[in-house]
């Protein structure tokens, strides 16, 4: 069965993760994606992330966003290695960087340059602030992404320090946007033949990742606080709680059901209590009515509290662990996370994907590549002879 980018070729200049975990995605998707790595390190992101394996064999990091790739070692900044390049562009459909603005262009790699060489190829490049700006040449990280994007001053507590999402989410969302933009570009392509540059940053992912709470603001110019363990657009009761045993969550009990609520946590007074008769009081009275439902779900564990509350039709679900989400059947079932063959490891269990197709799915296919394994195969692709690369050898362009 043919995977949907299938002969789809991705010329990958990316480095640690907002631009590796893009092209993994359109590697996943069955696209061949030609890692370009300098000699001796590679990817600066393959000193990063310790197991119990040594590095060589499972950097955890690297292994995570490189999946399904095949690495070409050359040098980059010698003249035959710039010819490389160029040759590669002309046989790829893709360029993927995400050096910031400018770098690029200062090796000779623009899209213009390449362009030149191949006018339908989809130049794409990830910053973190964006291609204009005063801001736009700067370095970003992903905490930096979080807090210049607004992220971090609604999580917290309300009279707490800004806290970061415990995830490298600008990372994440920075990367799944961009590769939404290339594969969007490939289809205007198939339309129209036009190739063309797409543009993505951590900056903009962030925004467009909190569109609704923006938009809010943009509409009334009104602050709001911390989320807290709530949310601060949707009232009641909506958050987190604690059993006896570990934490919960519910997302909202409807009118229809509030005395029958009430009911079965025994508390049906409430529904007559002048603070809580409406959705409108409990919406102004929450913390009020928070502060009553916390010692009551503190007298039941867990799984009699989900049990109650789905019985209602309410919408609640366990704060799981890793362990927990790692071991949950509904993940499992839906091969979320998956196992794959390693050579020295037996089988590895690795994050799978998000995107089921019924007729042409993705696929975890490999492993991700050692430093320059593919050199040879990819330049071979490219058009280059044997004695050709036994020259880019004997010139240590290639190892």
């Amino acid at each position: 069965m043919n995977l949907p980018l299938e002969g789809i070729k991705v010329l990958d200049f990316t480095q640690f993760q907002q631009g590796p975990y893009a092209t993994l995605l359109l590697a996943d998707m069955g696209a061949e994606v030609w890692k370009v790595e300098k000699p001796g390190s590679g990817d600066l992101g393959r000193g990063i992330g310790s197991t119990n394996a040594p590095p060589e064999i499972y950097a955890n990091y690297f292994f995570t966003f490189n999946r399904n790739k095949k690495s070409v070692v050359v040098d980059i900044k010698k003249p035959l290695g710039k010819e490389v390049v160029y040759r590669l562009a002309e046989k790829a459909d893709v360029c993927v960087n995400n050096f910031r603005p400018g770098v690029m262009e200062s090796l000779g790699f623009s899209y213009e340059d390449l362009a030149r060489r191949n006018s339908r190829l989809i130049y794409a490049a990830a910053s973190g602030f964006g291609p204009k700006g005063p801001k736009r040449a700067r370095p970003v990280t992903d905490l930096a992404a979080q807090a210049m994007g607004g992220l971090m001053s609604i999580t917290g507590e309300v009279e707490g320090y800004p806290l970061s999402v415990g995830s490298c989410i600008a990372d994440q969302m920075g990367a799944t946007s961009l590769a939404w933009g290339i594969v969007t570009a490939l289809f205007v392509r198939e339309r129209t033949g036009i190739g063309q540059q797409v543009e993505g940053s951590l900056l903009g992912s962030q925004i467009v990742l909190q569109a609704w709470e923006f938009n809010q603001y943009l509409r009334t110019r009104e602050l709001k606080t911390k989320a807290g363990r709530h949310h601060p657009l949707i009232p009641g009761i909506y958050g987190s709680f604690k059993a006896k045993d570990r934490y919960f969550v519910i997302a909202g009990v409807k009118e229809e059901h509030w005395q029958d609520f009430c009911r079965l946590l025994d508390i049906p007074h409430l529904v007559e209590d002048p603070r809580f008769d409406s959705a409108e009081k409990r919406r102004q009275n929450q913390e009020e009515l928070i502060d009553i439902l916390d010692p009551i779900f503190a007298t039941k564990e867990i799984k009699e509290w989900l049990e109650i509350l789905e019985s209602l039709e309410i919408i609640c679900a366990p704060v799981n662990t890793y362990k927990e989400v790692a071991e949950e059947p509904q993940v499992l079932e839906n091969e979320y996370i998956c196992n794959i063959p390693h050579p020295e490891l037996g089988e590895v269990q690795v994050i799978g994907l998000p995107i089921k197709f019924s007729k042409t799915p993705g696929q975890v296919q490999g492993l991700a590549p050692a430093l320059g394994q593919h050199t040879r195969e990819v330049l071979l692709q490219a058009g280059y002879g044997e004695e050709e690369i036994t020259e880019l050898r004997r010139q240590k362009v290639i190892p």
